[in-house]
């Protein structure tokens, strides 16, 4: 390795504004376009030196850093994936503009620059691991659950948001300095909120004093420990204060988010090294909790339909991809902890969709359980352990100016199946089903929502470019596609609200 290779940089591990956590030096990241999971930060790469925050070259290697601890994280647990929507490759620009916030459009992921207008002090968001890893975690779930783009539904809207906090979190635990650090703060009691559960500190301080104590928490934007049950999210109001519940994908995540954070917390206690004097073993056995938790988050990532009681469907998952009973049996009290164990569905999480057996000619039988035609198209992708999982993409025509741009227009709702083969050679199917009723007036009011907000372009928009749909508010917009249909489509996702 030449001397340039062996220079050292300086990053900040956790939130820039995270209690105690000054910048320190690391090694900088290596080939960071190579499968699986490449990545490249756009501009000019600096030589590794040390250099001073708020500065061009200290963010690149800030960004460089934390991508690099994403990629290692969702190496590790998605070993079967890595390719972007967008390519082998995804891009990062550290500073789109100016703002307070991040997002990423199956392009590439954009950070801002903007100011705490209360201390005059430079927010680059891009300087947060918290942020950068949770727009990662955009893009990953995205690659392996691309079906989960243009879905009308709140709670599969909400999981993009969960997944990109714990791919953050997860990231965090990884380094035994954050591990030890959050034990430390907390004296080994994790269901205190510590400086890993709290993320984005510094935006959230930046947006606080731009917006008003209700836009976000007064330590940080979200924390995974809080007190969030399920309700259904359409008894709950379009947006609400930044300390109570709403619908939105940003406050509802909240409750799936704190979830797996108790989960965390009950996997950890079980570890006779919890009891340990010794920090090291404490913090080793909450790096093994992180990575029972980081496993079952993957595996039922790639299993949960996309239906609108998603969160039910994933935590039934989760416990499922637990690895043994006294795991399941921690997943299992948290989720119930939550509520999410009766989110309209069987109260036993353990028990799984009974098997179906099906004919020989599988998707044949797929399609006649489905009511669908020979014309109409399956989309298959392959999941865990051999199986295999499809939908079939059925438009819902929407009519009424209550759909604002969208009337007239259609979403997509998914008819959904997955397979398995039993060692026998025989295969059966886990899960053939047709959205329901329900599913299609969740998609009616995730639409209508959109509009009272304001978030949806119409057909006569004059780009649908994502910049610049986001500088407008726009994370919709209405499409005419080749088939002459008007559908709704999903532009970009952020990391905040603003």
């Amino acid at each position: 390795m030449d001397e340039a290779s062996r220079a050292r940089i300086r990053i900040f591990l956790n939130d820039p504004a995270a209690r105690g956590q000054p910048a320190v030096p690391s090694q900088p990241p290596l080939d960071t376009e190579r499968h699986p999971w490449g990545f490249r930060v756009e501009g000019e790469r600096p030589e590794p030196r040390p250099y001073d925050p708020d500065t061009p070259e200290f963010l690149y290697w800030q960004i460089a850093s934390a991508l690099a601890r994403g990629r290692a994280l969702w190496t590790r647990f998605l070993p079967e994936a890595g390719t972007w929507i967008v390519g082998p490759v995804l891009p990062s620009i550290p500073v789109e503009g100016e703002g307070l916030n991040a997002y990423y459009d199956r392009k590439a992921l954009h950070f801002f620059r903007g100011e705490d207008t209360t201390t005059g002090a430079v927010v680059h968001s891009g300087d947060s691991p918290d942020i950068v890893v949770h727009e990662q975690g955009h893009a990953v779930l995205d690659a392996i659950r691309p079906d989960f783009w243009d879905a009308p539904h709140f709670e599969v809207a909400a999981f993009h948001e969960a997944f990109g906090d714990f791919s953050s979190i997860l990231a965090a635990l990884a380094e035994p300095d954050l591990a030890r650090a959050a034990l430390e703060e907390t004296k080994g009691a994790l269901d205190h909120s510590n400086l890993v559960s709290r993320l984005a500190e510094e935006l959230a301080a930046a947006i606080v004093s731009r917006y008003g104590p209700e836009a976000a928490l007064p330590d940080s934007l979200r924390d995974a420990v809080n007190p969030f049950r399920y309700r259904a999210p359409r008894s709950l109001p379009d947006e609400a204060p930044a300390d109570a519940l709403s619908r939105a994908p940003h406050s509802f995540c909240r409750v799936l988010t704190g979830a797996c954070w108790d989960a965390l917390v009950r996997l950890y206690s079980t570890n006779p090294a919890a009891r340990s004097d010794e920090t090291e073993s404490r913090a080793a056995a909450l790096r093994e909790a992180a990575d029972v938790l980081a496993g079952a988050i993957a595996g039922a990532s790639e299993e949960a339909a996309s239906v609108a009681g998603f969160f039910r469907r994933f935590a039934a998952a989760l416990v499922r991809e637990a690895g043994g009973e006294e795991n399941a049996a921690a997943f299992t009290e948290a989720l119930e902890s939550r509520g999410l164990a009766t989110a309209g569905g069987p109260t036993d999480l353990r028990a799984a969709l009974e098997p179906e057996a099906l004919a020989t000619r599988t998707l044949d039988a797929i399609r006649e359980r489905l009511g669908m035609s020979l014309e109409d198209e399956i989309l298959v992708r392959p999941a865990r352990n051999g199986s295999l999982a499809g939908r079939r993409a059925r438009d819902l025509f929407l009519s009424g100016s209550e759909y604002g741009p969208a009337d007239g227009a259609a979403v997509e709702i998914s008819d959904s199946f997955s397979i398995a083969v039993a060692e026998s050679g025989f295969v059966t199917a886990s899960r053939v089903e047709r959205a329901g009723t329900d599913d299609e007036e969740d998609a009616r009011e995730f639409v209508r929502t959109l509009a009272r907000r304001g978030r949806i372009a119409g057909d006569d928009a004059p780009s649908v470019d994502a910049p610049v749909l986001y500088r407008e508010g726009k994370s919709h917009f209405v499409a005419r596609e080749r088939d002459g249909v008007r559908r709704v489509r999903r532009s970009w996702i952020s990391g905040g609200e603003r």
